[in-house]
């Protein structure tokens, strides 16, 4: 960021009408959608944004009131989007070098990613997120291209224009399903407040981060098999009388085996998801190789999901005496490995007897 300076266009000007809400008003985790955008800016540190009003321009007018955002009000809204772009571009004081243009309508986008966006900023003039391949917002842009997009008829809105200039761009693969998530419907809308109530990441970002850190397929294979098991098993469980989060859950599974290449990976892949601020997901996956079970104490996540990891050989699951066979044969002549692989078979075993008990059912997965 102190290397350019950078500014952030918000377009909230239109009816929201295939919503029948207005969108930038909308709740997410306490806050109005637009105002929490604003915020996400501003905490990265962009000093200058300005957000395009048009509809109902009055309301966003007290809800930002004490922002110090520039607001920039498009009496032709109604000729749609390009025209706020346009707009606001026009707007623009002259010591701005590139913006951010971000609809209001696409609120959760990570401050991460504006990192990351930045970081590649000032080889390509047009920096495009993209999530598993797929283009996302907001591009950042040069301002080369400010002339560009105010002489345009609008034809084909940003896109068309940009189009043009498609070997000055880049696309940067971002952990942040949200550059793909609007909210043009109430199901979008819907699918983005689950979302925001996440403390884990997706199964999508899960699938993102393991791609991003290079890990073989055959491992990511596993490692959805085991999420899969994880899920499976919960079904059989009670989970009313449990203090068990699936998604946390799941999340774990998709990502115990990040950093299996390294030694002691379970600690390896621990720091890592810590360092990226998932410090309950660091505490399952640590245990996930080795664990002590106490046969009096309630069953726990960490015990589910080394059972999980145990009960599947590379992407099949094959119960746990068949996934233990292989191993007693082949290290039947080294007794310091084969008795740690005693204590784990006896740990699975304890942690199977815990679910009959909860279940009161036979184990599936014996």
């Amino acid at each position: 960021m102190q290397k350019y300076n950078i500014a952030a266009l918000i377009i909230a000007a239109g009816y929201s009408s295939r919503m029948h809400d207005f969108k930038p008003l909308l709740e997410l985790g306490g806050q109005k959608a637009l105002r929490r955008l604003v915020q996400t800016y501003q905490e990265f540190g962009v000093k200058d944004i300005y957000v395009v009003t048009g509809y109902r321009q009055e309301e966003i007018r007290d809800l930002l009131v004490d922002t110090g955002v520039t607001l920039v009000f498009n009496e032709n809204f109604a000729q749609g989007m390009f025209s706020s772009i346009q707009k606001g571009v026009g707007a623009f004081s002259n010591q701005i070098e590139a913006f951010f243009m971000n609809p209001a309508d696409i609120p959760l986008v990570k401050k991460e990613t504006l990192e990351r966006l930045c970081e590649a900023f000032g080889g390509k003039g047009i920096i495009y997120p993209t999530f598993l391949g797929k283009k996302g917002h907001p591009p950042l842009i040069d301002i080369k291209y400010k002339e560009e997009i105010l002489k345009s008829l609008g034809e084909g809105g940003l896109k068309c224009v940009l189009e043009k200039f498609h070997d000055d761009s880049l696309h940067v693969e971002v952990i942040d399903q949200a550059v793909l998530m609007d909210m043009d419907t109430k199901e979008d809308y819907e699918a983005l407040c689950r979302y925001e109530s996440l403390e884990v990441p997706t199964k999508q970002e899960c699938l993102a981060i393991m791609k991003n850190d290079g890990v073989d397929e055959h491992i990511i294979k596993h490692c959805q098999a085991v999420g899969e098991m994880v899920l499976a098993i919960c079904k059989e469980l009670p989970m009313e009388r449990l203090d068990f989060d699936e998604d946390r859950l799941l999340a774990a599974a998709l990502l115990h085996d990040i950093s299996r290449k390294e030694k002691n990976h379970a600690q390896v892949g621990a720091q890592k998801l810590r360092l990226m601020g998932y410090e309950k997901i660091a505490r399952l996956i640590e245990t996930h190789m080795d664990i002590d079970v106490n046969a009096h104490a309630p069953l726990n996540e960490n015990e589910l999901l080394f059972l999980a990891d145990k009960l599947v050989g590379e992407d099949k699951v094959c119960g746990i005496k068949k996934r233990f066979e292989k191993s007693f044969i082949k290290f039947a002549n080294e007794p310091h490995i084969l008795e740690n692989i005693h204590k784990r078979f006896r740990a699975a075993c304890e942690i199977i007897s815990k679910i009959e008990t909860l279940s009161k059912k036979v184990f599936l997965y014996g």
